[in-house]
């Protein structure tokens, strides 16, 4: 009986690259990287030159390939889950938008119960909470109709249903009562994010002083940058204490921005998201983002107004961007949209390629797309084996 995995290929760490290298997997967890191959018995993936990455982690993302975080289905929790897997992505927190407490409970307990039975390609760690605590003036796709002031006796109602999977909750500073709000959060080990907000800087850095810690998709639909008023933006960019998202679809943000985010923040506290919807991986066409609807045209996802209604990647996509078109080493987007998240909600088994770690990795072709991805030591993605 074999007793080890090992894939081979050019091993990708924060800091350098390993021509030749491998990772042996057994029982589930990463027992040794380095060169070469070992001798024990083993079955070897030889992926060549081809990158071998720690598994993407999507700290943000609200559905795909049809499926959608807010129909609270395990059956739609798992086609996310599968779909993810597909663009390199070992783990994600399951992502809910703006709406009424019954819908937001449903969807939260879903996802406890998908975190707690697992599913079948990607490892769902928990709930995103992104509203309805936001500024109705910075909405964008959230719907206007359920956006409302942050509310404690609604936050304790979610935390119950969601048990530890309630991961981070996005709000808006400057609400009333938000202050507040993110004080509670940061006392249940839920990380608070700043979005969809037209925070001063003094209302961001009142909110940091109370436990925020991170800004959900930085520069989209916040207040912009001002060099005497920096807002939110600012804020976020010069204090170490915040980490940030980016989505780095090439239409969130210009090449530029992304690098200069990522140079301000460096890549330990710059975390790349997809902010994907469920109309991601499907043909342009007509969908739905809850009560919105959504027009998929040459990648972008629009609302009727014309504004961008989340994205249509996964995190492979991410990556190339941020190497290809916004010039980041290989090694600091591979950090990103890995090692960075699990950081940030405090997964510490998980985004590094190193003894003791879950086994979850993925193997890239030069291109950035996938060839192979790994959770916990099973294979549930393989090009040209399993479909999304």
């Amino acid at each position: 009986m074999l007793e080890a995995t090992v894939i081979r290929g050019t091993i990708v760490t924060p800091h350098e690259l390993i021509p030749n290298g491998h990772v042996v997997v057994e029982a589930g967890k990463i027992t040794h990287v380095g060169s070469g191959i070992p001798s024990s018995a083993c079955q070897v993936l030889d992926y060549g030159d081809c990158l071998v990455v720690p598994g993407f982690i999507d700290l943000h993302v609200h559905g795909g390939g049809g499926h959608d975080v807010m129909g609270a289905s395990i059956e739609g929790l798992n086609g996310l889950s599968r779909f993810l897997a597909v663009g390199g992505v070992t783990s994600f927190l399951a992502t809910a938008y703006s709406a009424s407490q019954e819908n937001i409970l449903a969807a939260t307990k879903a996802v406890a119960k998908a975190v707690k039975g697992g599913s079948e390609g990607s490892k769902i760690l928990g709930l995103h909470l992104e509203g309805p605590y936001v500024n109705p003036k910075m909405a964008g796709a959230q719907s206007i109709a359920h956006i409302r002031p942050p509310n404690i006796d609604e936050l304790e109602e979610i935390h119950r249903a969601a048990g530890r999977a309630l991961r981070i909750v996005t709000l808006a500073p400057e609400m009333e009562g938000a202050v507040e709000a993110v004080a509670w959060l940061r006392s249940k080990g839920v990380v608070p994010s700043a979005g969809h907000t037209d925070a001063t800087h003094a209302e961001m850095m009142a909110a940091v002083e109370a436990g925020l810690s991170h800004a959900a998709h930085l520069f989209n639909r916040m207040r912009p940058l001002h060099h005497r008023e920096p807002g939110a933006v600012g804020a976020a960019l010069a204090d170490d204490r915040v980490s940030v998202g980016l989505v780095a679809d090439g239409f969130h943000l210009h090449p530029s921005t992304l690098r200069l985010a990522a140079r301000a923040k460096g890549s330990r506290r710059t975390a790349l998201v997809s902010d994907a919807i469920s109309a991601a991986g499907l043909p342009n066409g007509e969908y739905r983002l809850g009560v919105e609807k959504v027009r998929v045209e040459g990648g972008r996802s629009l609302l009727e107004s014309g504004a961008l209604a989340g994205s249509t990647i996964r995190l492979c996509d991410a990556v190339r961007y941020a190497v290809e078109t916004a010039g980041l080493p290989v090694t600091d987007a591979i950090e990103m949209a890995s090692s960075t998240p699990a950081r940030i909600i405090g997964v510490e088994e998980k985004g590094r390629l190193a003894p003791g770690m879950d086994a979850d990795l993925t193997v890239l072709e030069r291109d950035y797309s996938i060839l192979l991805t790994m959770v916990g030591g099973s294979v549930v993605y393989e090009r040209g084996k399993i479909t999304p």
